[in-house]
C-alpha cells in the first residue's frame, strides 16, 4: 500500500512545519507584481490576484499591519511567526 505524502501537500506549497504557514519563496512568487513599498492589504489583493493557495494566504494575512519595503522585508517577517 503506498502511503500519502506526510504533510499531504507538494514541498512547494508549504510543506511540512507549520501548518498554514508557507516558505517565504512561496509566498514571494504569489506576490509578483507588487509595487514596494506595500502594505499588508495591498499584498492580499495581490495574492489573490495571482491566485494563491490557501496555505500562502494564511502566512499573508498573519503578516504584521506595516508597509514592506522589499521582498526581503516579507521574507524576514516570515521567518518569525510560529
Amino acid at each position: 500500500m503506498a502511503r500519502a505524502a506526510e504533510s499531504g501537500k507538494k514541498s512547494g506549497e508549504g510543506g511540512r512545519g507549520h501548518p498554514g504557514k508557507s516558505s517565504p519563496i512561496t509566498v514571494e512568487g504569489f506576490l509578483k507584481g507588487v509595487d514596494f513599498p506595500a502594505d499588508k492589504k495591498t499584498l492580499v489583493q495581490k495574492a489573490k490576484s495571482n491566485k494563491a493557495p490557501d496555505d500562502v494566504m494564511k502566512t499573508i494575512e498573519k503578516l504584521p499591519e506595516k508597509s514592506y519595503s522589499s521582498p526581503v522585508d516579507i521574507s524576514k517577517e516570515i521567518g518569525h511567526m510560529r
